[in-house]
């Protein structure tokens, strides 16, 4: 009575057993079955063989034939898993391909800046909790790809590092598609599952509006199993102005150990002649940090806080450097925000278009919202003591605004402001070798004769520069007595040596005086004098005035008069690179290395701002880059690259303090440059 029931059970154990076993071997053959799919499958298989085995060895009353068939098929099935496994891992990983191609691109437009995005097309979204990652169909995939080119076009980057690219058996691959609609050049490398057992895989992929060139696939071991196979996908990226080595990454998920072990593998490779430049990817660190501290030794610079995705910068010598970076909230386009870098490159920059004079613009005319500049332009009039405001962007005037009785057609005092325009005379000093910056200021002092052997005679132009001679301040609560001197240099050259020369920041009105009469005697001519030669005049700046001291030095730190939008046109230099009217008036690497912090800035109550140049401050990261020329009471030449901007805001010449201050830079944050319609948008041709 029992040997049929019995026969039936064995049989559908069997079956069962057997299905399973067979369906990692068969499923890419009916079906696209994505990674996490085909391991739930390799699971359940030996899963289903081993209750076949159960069933052939407890039913002993089903038919001897039936359960002979249901413990082969039991092994089979409990086979099958490690023997898939085997296959897998036994595949290198895939050879790089070409995954799109693009027109070459036009040697004569070489762009000056880089924008990189790296991102996870993950293949899945989140579910309406915003918790779980649900498996997409292949219209899924279609729609979602559509809306990541859509992204990509918003966000107009010139390189994009995209990670978990997917490929899927009559789909096709994500990386094509993207090169395809993009006109990018791309290449795209196997890592993740198999097209030919799955019909379905994840690879790394990078696109450019650049041809590239020698593509190669690092294996990164160790693996945790064939289906987390990671690898780096490296390449050169022939920019017209910069190849450079770009490497795309991978490791593993949810496991900080492993993750940690294939970064310092990947560390290792690194280490070769062809060293790269950047290193995007989606990198799991370990969260003590011990992974990124090991690629900062090397020389890399890290250029997120937090998160998944990093971008690494070879900073050693490279000249690069990020003008802004932020998270690429992708939403429903991938599980977690990419990165968007901008770069400055170490190349010139391209010719500017200025007529000679101001062209007056309407807010629209150059990407402006009308109402929320307007908008800000009165809360910024509406300010304690602001008697002017003047914004360019693209080059033209938008807004020139007058309060308080003031008006444009008499010249300004810059008060500290003036040492950015001392910063700019020295660079052009430097270009006609009339100074060189690691040479001691004693070689041009005659003051510097007598001093004595404290350690005054290593004081440099840079040390000048970077305010940090070491010398005590003659500003804040010494300027009355330093001012009162009879002699301002040997004043200042007389304050006690507080720090070494180059170890320590303080600001001080005493140095820059240093700087000027040093420039003065390498030029035999006076600061005011050179500044008319070699800057005002090719600016078109025909009213100016220095202050002098009673040997007729004129004030490097302070008391520079200009008009308004003379002001302004030092502004548009700057932002241009140091390119004027078809001329590179100041060089671009000067532009470059003055607005960049140097080893050693300012500190606590000192960090009023971001950081610090040369004889320019530097905004905070929120303010994507800018930097300014900053005097008493309100004195302002701000300058936003990323923007393209220019704001020159005049004050009385009170202090009004810290508040004060935060709310004017508030305003011109997120009204002013918070009312470029396209914050994406570029400068360049490209």
């Amino acid at each position: 009575m029992t040997r049929t029931p019995s026969s039936f059970a064995a049989a559908a154990a069997g079956f069962f057993a057997g299905a399973l076993g067979a369906l990692p071997w068969l499923a890419g053959s009916f079906a696209v079955v994505q990674p996490d799919l085909a391991r739930m499958l390799l699971i359940t298989a030996p899963a289903g063989g081993a209750a076949a085995l159960v069933a052939a060895g407890v039913l002993r009353q089903g038919h001897p034939a039936v359960r002979a068939g249901a413990l082969v098929l039991g092994l089979l099935a409990v086979a099958s898993s490690p023997f898939f496994t085997r296959i897998l891992a036994s595949q290198a990983p895939g050879e790089p391909r070409a995954a799109g191609a693009a027109d070459s691109t036009d040697p004569a437009l070489v762009p000056d800046r880089l924008r990189i995005l790296q991102l996870n097309a993950y293949h899945g979204y989140p579910d309406p909790e915003g918790r779980l990652l649900v498996q997409e169909s292949p219209s899924d995939r279609m729609i979602r790809s559509g809306r990541l080119v859509a992204e990509i076009q918003r966000l107009q980057p010139d390189v994009i590092v995209l990670q978990e690219a997917w490929c899927a058996a009559g789909e096709g691959c994500l990386a094509d598609r993207l090169a395809g609609e993009l006109d990018f050049h791309g290449v795209y490398a196997r890592a993740n599952g198999s097209l030919r057992w799955l019909g379905f895989e994840e690879g790394s992929a990078i696109l450019s509006r650049f041809p590239i060139a020698d593509p190669r696939v690092w294996p990164l071991g160790p693996d945790r199993d064939a289906f987390e196979r990671r690898i780096a996908l490296t390449a050169r990226i022939d920019h017209p102005g910069l190849p450079f080595e770009l490497v795309g990454v991978h490791l593993a998920n949810g496991d900080t150990d492993l993750a940690g072990a294939q970064a310092a593998g990947l560390l290792e490779r690194l280490g070769g002649p062809e060293r790269p430049v950047v290193v995007a990817g989606d990198l799991n660190l370990p969260s003590d940090h011990s992974i990124l501290t090991r690629f900062q030794a090397a020389g890399y610079r890290d250029l997120v806080v937090g998160g998944i995705d990093h971008v690494l910068l070879d900073a050693t010598d490279s000249g690069w450097w990020p003008l802004w970076t932020e998270w690429a909230e992708a939403g429903a386009l991938s599980d977690h925000p990419g990165i968007l870098v901008e770069f400055q490159l170490p190349v010139p920059p391209a010719d500017d278009d200025w007529h000679g004079d101001w062209q007056l613009a309407t807010a629209d005319q150059v990407g402006l919202d009308p109402g929320r500049l307007e908008q800000a332009v009165q809360d910024i009039g509406e300010l304690e003591g602001v008697h002017g405001l003047l914004i360019a962007r693209r080059g033209r005037l938008v807004v020139e605004r007058y309060f308080r009785g003031s008006a444009g057609n008499r010249p300004h005092n810059l008060k500290s402001a003036s040492k950015s325009v001392l910063s700019a005379l020295a660079g052009l000093a430097a270009s006609q070798d009339l100074l060189k910056l690691d040479q001691p200021i004693a070689d041009f002092l005659p003051e510097a004769a007598d001093l004595d052997g404290t350690g005054k005679r290593a004081i440099t132009v840079r040390h000048l520069l970077t305010m940090t001679s070491g010398l005590e301040s003659t500003s804040f609560g010494n300027y009355g007595s330093w001012v009162a001197s009879r002699n301002w240099v040997r004043a200042a050259l007389a304050r006690p040596l507080q720090a070494e020369p180059g170890t320590r920041f303080s600001y001080s009105t005493g140095g820059t005086h240093l700087l000027s009469a040093t420039l003065s005697r390498a030029a035999g001519r006076s600061t005011h004098d050179f500044a008319r030669k070699h800057l005002f005049d090719p600016l078109g700046i025909r009213r100016s005035a220095w202050a002098q001291d009673r040997q007729g030095v004129h004030m490097g730190g302070n008391n520079l008069s200009l008009l308004p939008r003379d002001m302004l046109k030092f502004g548009q230099l700057y932002l241009n690179r140091g390119r004027w009217n078809g001329r590179q008036l100041l060089p671009w690497q000067w532009v470059d290395e003055s607005t960049r912090p140097g080893l050693v800035g300012p500190r606590g109550r000192g960090r009023i701002y971001g950081g610090y140049g040369y004889l320019w401050w530097l905004r905070g990261h929120r303010e994507r880059g800018a930097y300014i020329a900053s005097g008493y009471g309100g004195q302002y030449i701000y300058v936003a690259p990323a923007e393209d901007l220019v704001v020159v805001v005049i004050s009385t010449e009170v202090s009004k303090g810290r508040g004060w201050r935060g709310e004017l830079f508030g305003i011109i944050r997120e009204g002013v440059a918070g009312s470029v319609i396209d914050p994406y948008e570029r400068r360049s041709p490209l």
